[in-house]
This record gives structure tokens, C-alpha cells and sequence, in this order.
């Protein structure tokens, strides 16, 4: 990684060339280093005002923070997502492994943004909308999966970070998936609350009314898409799992596709006593098990929430629940996991 101050305090970034970017900052700098993973990395002057560093990966999804004195730059012109709360640069090298990520010479979808007035909140709300690159004429509405993010993170997380829009353009094209659209909302959702900061506090359970009250009535009217359990789905990485899970366990006849994500059965970020109330739908015996076509669940096996994974393991297991289970090798908690959760679990719903 170099950092490279040019005339008019403009600055370049290169990234094991072959990515560039630029920011605009004071010139002169004596001290530049960047975090990434929780490590720091200092750059080395390098002549004049350029500084440089080697990135510690070859491959992979990172976040990185850069540091001008001590103090943390946004680059404008690194890649920014939304994580931890707020804007973040990250670097994106992909691997011969990730070749189903690569842009491609493939038919291409649209991302649209919508914004609905919710009743739940009382303010206005944007949610995103992939669709897929096929005819919308035909009789029959399309699928569609509602695809939740994780914790401090937003509606454009899958769309920056989880890049799944040419994922699926490229599954399509390859006659790997069936064509459905994918709704994805933030999450966080907040309320009112005169005595917060900021006068909101997060809930992330509001999420479920919010969909059934105001998201799906409103998107499935607009767009030729859902209508029914069998081209409904719902998957979630992490906070956005458990999201799931509540909403499955409590509407299972709305869904026939389930995505549990590095994530949970459980909801454990409540502390509320019936925060795990949904979890008695899983004693429903086969007029549960028989709502879902899938009910995928996967993990890095390196994911510091791992032992929740097997407690969830065993709970479906008592109540006799089929699930389609997979482990990524190396994997943690995080982006490269999730987009190969995504991958895999694209290919197993909605087929006849």
C-alpha cells in the first residue's frame, strides 16, 4: 500500500497495483500508518512524501483505517462501506477462489432505492432492490429473498461489501440459479425515544413488523415479484440471522426459504425474558419442518460465536428439525464468509 501526496494536497493510494485511489490531505506528513484486522501497520517514507507499506493479506475482504498523524482518514477514493456503525474504507483482492465474485462480461441487474413511509418508525425509510436481468411480463410474479445484514451495518452492506448483485448476475448467467429479486433493509431499525441520544435507540426487533406491516405489502405491490410462501425467502448474516430466525419461527407461512448466516437461533443481543419466545415453533413437529424447502445454515470455523453454532446444532436436533449444514475451513466472522454463504445458498433456493 503507498501513500502518495501530489500537487494541490492531492494524494494517491496503491494497493499491490492494482488498486488506486486518492485522498485529499495536508501535505507534509511525517507519520502514516493503517489498522487492519486490529493490527496496526506503520508506512514507511519512502522519498519526499510518499509512504508505503505491504498489505498483509494477498487476498480477501478487509476493512482498513488510515492514520495522518495519528489521526483516522476517510479515503474517498479507497472503497467505502458502512460496518462498525459507520462509513469504512476496505480493501477487496479477490482469490482464483472467489472467481464467482468477478465482474463479468454477464448480463447485469439494477440496484434501485426505495423509500417507503413507515408506520412502525413514523419517519421515512429506504430499503434496496436488486433485480435480476430477465423479463418482469411474465404472469407469474418472480422470488424474492429479504436479505438482512449484520450488527452496525446497513442496507448497503450486501450491496458494497457483500458485492451481490455480480454474484448472482454471474450465477444466473452460468444457469447455476433460478432469477429472484432481493430486498435488503437496515436493520438497525430505531425508534423515538425522548430520553436517548439523539432522541432514537436501536431495537432490532422492529425489523419484523416492519416488514410485515409496511415493506412487503408495499414492494410486492410495486414490483412483480413474491405473493406467496414458495417465491418468499429471508436470510441474514449475524444480528441480521437472528432477525430471521425470529421472523421464520414466527411466520413460517410466509417462507419457504431460509438463510441462517454465521448466526444464530437464538437471540442473544435481547435481554428481555421472552426474547427466545419464537424458538417454541420448533417443537411444532412436521407442520413446521414441512413449511421450508431450505433451511441452510453455515459458519467460518474459526468464527468466535462457533460454540453458539453447536448449541443451535443440538436445539434442532432435539426438535427433530432437517437443515442443510456446512463449515468454511479458516473461516471467522466475516465478509469472505458471508458472500460464499450467499454463493451456496443461491443455488438451493426456489427450484421446483
Amino acid at each position: 500500500m503507498t501513500y502518495c501526496p501530489g500537487e494541490k494536497t492531492r494524494n494517491r493510494w496503491k494497493i499491490e497495483g492494482t488498486k488506486y485511489g486518492s485522498v485529499c490531505l495536508k501535505k507534509g506528513a511525517h507519520t502514516v500508518s493503517y489498522e487492519m484486522d486490529e493490527k496496526t501497520y506503520a508506512m514507511q517514507n519512502a522519498g519526499g512524501d510518499i509512504f508505503e507499506a505491504p498489505l498483509p493479506y494477498s487476498s480477501g475482504f478487509h476493512y482498513v483505517q488510515i492514520f495522518v498523524e495519528g489521526r483516522e482518514v476517510l479515503s474517498p477514493l479507497l472503497p467505502i462501506g458502512y460496518g462498525c456503525s459507520r462509513p469504512y474504507n476496505y480493501v477487496d483482492i479477490l482469490s482464483e477462489k472467489e472467481d464467482f465474485l468477478a465482474l463479468r462480461d454477464v448480463p447485469h441487474g439494477a440496484v434501485h432505492e426505495e423509500l417507503f413511509f413507515s408506520g412502525v418508525t413514523g419517519e421515512w425509510e429506504r430499503c434496496l432492490v436488486y433485480s435480476p436481468p430477465v423479463s418482469w411480463t411474465a404472469s407469474e410474479p418472480i422470488p424474492v429473498l429479504y436479505l438482512q445484514h449484520g450488527h452496525g451495518e446497513n442496507e448497503i452492506g450486501w450491496i458494497a461489501q457483500g458485492k451481490v448483485g455480480i454474484l448472482l448476475d454471474n450465477l444466473l448467467a452460468e444457469g447455476k440459479i433460478v432469477p429472484f429479486a432481493v430486498v435488503m433493509n437496515n436493520g438497525m431499525v430505531q425508534k423515538k425515544d425522548p430520553g436517548a441520544v439523539g432522541g432514537h435507540v436501536v431495537d432490532h426487533r422492529l425489523l419484523e413488523p416492519m416488514l410485515l406491516q409496511d415493506v412487503i405489502p408495499f414492494l410486492e405491490a410495486k414490483y412483480h415479484v413474491g405473493g406467496s410462501r414458495t417465491k418468499r425467502g429471508m436470510a441474514g448474516l449475524s444480528m441480521g440471522s437472528m432477525q430471521t430466525s425470529r421472523m421464520v419461527c414466527r411466520h413460517p407461512d410466509l417462507f419457504s426459504e431460509v438463510g441462517i448466516f454465521s448466526g444464530f437461533l437464538h437471540d442473544w443481543i435481547s435481554t428481555d425474558e421472552d426474547a427466545n419466545a419464537h424458538l417454541a415453533a420448533l417443537q411444532g413437529g412436521s407442520a413446521f419442518r414441512n413449511q421450508f424447502h431450505t433451511f441452510f445454515r453455515a459458519m467460518g470455523e474459526h468464527d468466535p460465536f462457533y460454540q453458539k453454532f453447536i448449541e443451535d446444532d443440538r436445539l434442532l436436533a432435539a426438535c427433530g428439525v432437517p437443515t442443510t449444514r456446512k463449515i468454511y475451513p479458516e473461516g471467522i466472522h466475516d465478509w469472505n464468509v458471508w458472500r460464499r454463504c450467499l454463493y451456496d445458498f443461491a443455488q438451493m433456493i426456489f427450484q421446483n
